[in-house]
């Protein structure tokens, strides 16, 4: 992204999407870390398959729009 957010859109919605979820693990994975248990989920399967098709889903509509847009 280079700290240009709005290039970084423009290039790929998702991507971009996917940097935040990134970031934000990483502290979340050391707080889990330090309490010895996954912090705020209580089914981590299901946890993850929401994260899963919501990341999938924003890639679709981002592929859709290009395709539509460009």
């Amino acid at each position: 992204m280079h700290g240009n957010l709005s290039q970084a859109f423009r290039a790929s919605a998702s991507g971009v999407v996917l940097a935040v979820v990134c970031a934000v693990q990483i502290p979340w994975c050391w707080w889990s870390a330090v309490r010895g248990r996954l912090g705020g989920v209580a089914d981590p399967a299901r946890s993850m398959l929401w994260l899963l098709v919501a990341l999938a889903g924003i890639c679709l509509v981002n592929w859709t729009l290009r395709l539509i847009l460009d």
